[in-house]
């Protein structure tokens, strides 16, 4: 009698605890998909089991601290059908390259020739942030401030009384500015080792529920010479980082960059084309393009 007395005392709180567990698994499976079929969704919970028995996910300290988490699987799925046949030697490659590579522990002295350009800016907004929306617009031939007296940039962390700027939508938002990038002043390694810090920069600011990233991209200055690295920041991007772009734009495209968008347009796969917009000209600064985006409806998240 004692016994069943406990039991049934017990039996609410075990309820609770399965509801609250039913809960967690229905939500995690929501922030990874956005699919209304419930059939389909087992597919692709499937087809993410089936992609950990061919490629088991890494331990994180092999990684640098990422965690290769079913969101991870999902992602590569996404850009290979959910076949994971498909996806599974994609991911590998990725898992050696993140080994090597190991994102999570780049620091801007790892990639300081390229963090001193101030090329790519982590939006910021707070009392000093404005200076590096106005040095936008410096002649790029300023002495003032020689290259080699300036901070690495961007930061680890976000400086005191700042916070790093998004979209309405919450994608945080990195700003090129091509007429400042030399990547010819640095080897490969520091180019590759440079984007996955940016990425990875670009994630740990991303707000809760958000899994993709916007780069606004100042085309002023672009000149030929620079495919070859522009093929090696794509790639980065898209061999490494599937299923993270929510808004590229580009803004003050020159005229013949057109024509060079036929050279550039077929690196990419067909995920980060759909996600690729072009300003209208009067669309020509920072806070202009964030407004033009803050207009559309973005995709942030769920594969």
């Amino acid at each position: 009698y004692q016994l069943g007395s406990l039991f049934l005392l017990l039996a609410p709180k075990r309820l609770l605890v399965l509801t609250l567990l039913l809960r967690t698994i229905h939500n995690v499976n929501a922030a990874i998909f956005n699919i209304n079929s419930p059939r389909h969704q087992k597919q692709h919970i499937l087809a993410i089991e089936q992609l950990k028995q061919l490629i088991p996910p890494p331990r994180r300290h092999e990684l640098g601290g990422e965690e290769a988490d079913d969101a991870a699987y999902a992602r590569f799925l996404s850009v290979a059908d959910w076949d994971p046949i498909k996806a599974a030697p994609k991911l590998k490659k990725s898992i050696e390259w993140r080994k090597r590579i190991r994102p999570g522990m780049l620091r801007p002295h790892h990639c300081s020739t390229l963090s001193r350009q101030h090329a790519w800016v982590a939006l910021m907004a707070g009392s000093k942030s404005k200076i590096s929306l106005e040095d936008a617009t410096n002649n790029k031939n300023n002495n003032n401030n020689p290259r080699e007296r300036l901070p690495l940039d961007p930061p680890h962390y976000c400086p005191p009384l700042q916070s790093w700027r998004t979209t309405r939508h919450g994608l945080p938002i990195t700003y090129f500015r091509c007429w400042m990038w030399k990547p010819n002043e640095a080897s490969s390694e520091e180019m590759e080792c440079h984007m996955a810090y940016h990425m990875h920069h670009l994630i740990r600011r991303m707000q809760r529920n958000v899994s993709r990233i916007c780069i606004i991209f100042d085309m002023r200055g672009f000149e030929s010479w620079m495919l070859p690295y522009i093929h090696q920041a794509i790639n980065v991007l898209r061999l490494h980082y599937p299923g993270r772009a929510g808004a590229m734009c580009f803004i003050n495209v020159p005229g013949y960059f057109h024509t060079m968008w036929k050279i550039i347009s077929p690196w990419l796969d067909d995920e980060i084309q759909s996600k690729t917009f072009f300003a209208p000209r009067e669309v020509d600064d920072v806070e202009k393009v964030i407004e033009y985006l803050n207009k559309m409806n973005l995709k942030i998240g769920p594969i």
